[in-house]
């Protein structure tokens, strides 16, 4: 990422200090809720999508601008970037405008930067476009941004990585060799390549992105203490250690554990976790990284993602709630989004949206409820485990099997703003389905892309003898076992009779 261009530029806090110094005072909030979450959204939304072009441009509308002054599209990085921060929104609450505008924001950014994105030489900015398009993928089903992503995936790490300092992808292909490999033309490659195996089960790109995180480990991660270095120059290891590279190095080593159960990618990703909350005990505060007042958005990302995916929500949800807490308490209550200290009241002057990012995306992913994260659903009766049948298949039946670990049989479990729970396959990425809003007793269940329909919501009521009932939104049908216990068993829908057949353990 080039630095100081004039269309890249990252926009230095002192042009917002100079710009104002009066403030919209916030009522204090205590916790952080739904409401709070789509007031935050709304207005992100309010303050930085532009609908009609400015300037003589005919850009793809709508497009997320660069500030509450510059109404100019925000440059393909830039653009990309800030897409993942809605993308998270999305997946706190699946309404329909919301994938809507994902899915027309990819393709506009398709229609503007083309399909090819070598022309750009900074690999870093493919990867973040990389990550925004297979998450769209995963979000709308739209198999043109998958197919984006790994052509670009590809493109980018075959210009980019070579032998020099032992491996790794150099941030611009035009400064090499003088240049660097830096964490963040490297770390967000593991998470891109991550999300695509998931999606598709290249295993070449799987490894590749094995290859990359080995390469980071060893070169820009202290494994002592958890702290990051900015790259790897001609005389070595140099540069800050930033919220930036560490959020990325979370997430991308706990992208990698999901996938292979290695346990050293568990346990990275916790050193990385811990240092950053010791570095910044109750809130993570104004961190400037050497490319500008953004980048706290990636600790919150990662570390939700660490704390869901592996059940270690007590452990690290004071912490993020702290820090949505500090963010709310100190926003501008005109579009409630606030700077990247969150310590402060938000200036009413002029601010980048890439700045406001941050207050967007960590109350889009601190959950409300401690059941949120990856489970394995065992039935009462029979032990069996609710399993998708190790298939990629949209429509694909799902079925029980005997317990074994595997991410068949692993399981999401997110929380909606209506208190419903979706229920996504680890394995596919695909929610667990009552096909076509059925209200038929014994019809089987079934997984499908995440749309945000009532068919994919579920109601998680806790038992007295401490099971769970699992029932369907769109149906009122609990989940049920059938009353067989052979691995390949159906998983059925039946009215709610309270029996061991439809009483769930969450693992």
């Amino acid at each position: 990422m080039k630095i100081f261009s004039t269309i890249r530029s990252r926009f230095v806090a002192t042009a917002l200090l100079l710009a104002s110094t009066a403030f919209l005072a916030a009522p204090a909030a205590k916790a952080q809720n739904a409401a709070n979450a789509d007031a935050v959204y709304n207005g992100y939304i309010n303050a930085y999508l532009q609908t009609s072009n400015v300037n003589g441009h005919n850009y793809p509308l709508p497009y997320l601008c660069q500030s509450l002054s510059n109404r100019d599209l925000a440059f393909f990085w830039q653009q990309a970037y800030m897409i993942t921060g809605l993308e998270d929104a999305y997946e706190r609450n699946y309404s329909t405008s919301r994938k809507q505008l994902i899915d027309t924001m990819l393709s506009g950014f398709i229609t503007q930067n083309l399909t090819n994105w070598s022309w750009d030489d900074w690999n870093d900015d493919i990867a973040w476009a990389c990550i925004a398009m297979v998450r769209g993928y995963v979000e709308t089903g739209n198999t043109t941004y998958l197919n984006e992503a790994v052509n670009n995936w590809n493109m980018a790490y075959n210009r980019g990585w070579d032998s020099t300092y032992g491996g790794g992808i150099w941030e611009q292909e035009s400064n090499v060799p003088n240049g660097g490999k830096v964490g963040l033309s490297n770390w967000p490659f593991v998470i891109a390549g991550c999300f695509i195996y998931q999606a598709n089960h290249d295993a070449t790109i799987l490894s590749k992105s094995q290859a990359i995180y080995a390469w980071g480990r060893s070169h820009i991660f202290n494994t002592s203490d958890g702290s990051v270095w900015e790259g790897w120059y001609p005389s070595g290891a140099g540069g800050d250690d930033n919220a930036y590279n560490d959020g990325l190095i979370i997430n991308a080593a706990n992208s990698l554990y999901q996938i292979t159960g290695t346990t050293q990618y568990l346990n990275d990703a916790k050193l990385a976790a811990s240092h950053v909350m010791n570095k910044y005990p109750s809130v993570l505060n104004e961190d400037h990284p050497a490319n500008g007042d953004f980048g706290g958005d990636q600790v919150y990302r990662g570390i939700s993602l660490l704390a869901r995916q592996n059940n270690l929500w007590s452990t690290y949800w004071p912490w993020l709630q702290s820090n949505c807490t500090a963010s709310w308490n100190h926003r501008r209550t005109d579009y409630n989004i606030t700077w990247n200290n969150f310590n402060a009241n938000t200036t009413t002057g002029n601010m980048d949206a890439m700045e406001a990012l941050g207050s967007l995306v960590v109350q889009s992913v601190t959950q409300m409820n401690p059941l949120t994260g990856v489970h394995a659903i065992t039935n009462k009766g029979t032990g069996l485990a609710i399993d998708n049948g190790s298939t990629n298949t949209q429509g694909a039946k799902i079925v029980q099997w005997a317990l074994n670990g595997g991410n068949a049989q692993k399981w999401i479990f997110t929380q909606n703003s209506d208190n419903s729970w979706n229920i996504v396959s680890v394995y596919s990425g695909q929610a667990l389905d009552d096909p076509g809003s059925s209200k038929t007793n014994g019809t089987q269940m079934d997984q499908w892309g995440v749309n945000g329909g009532s068919n994919q919501k579920w109601w998680v009521d806790v038992q007295s003898d401490g099971s769970y009932k699992i029932w369907n939104v769109a149906s009122g049908l609990a989940l049920d076992n059938d009353n067989l216990s052979a691995n390949g068993t159906p998983l059925i829908q039946w009215t709610w009779t309270g029996s061991n057949n439809q009483r769930w353990i969450l693992r």
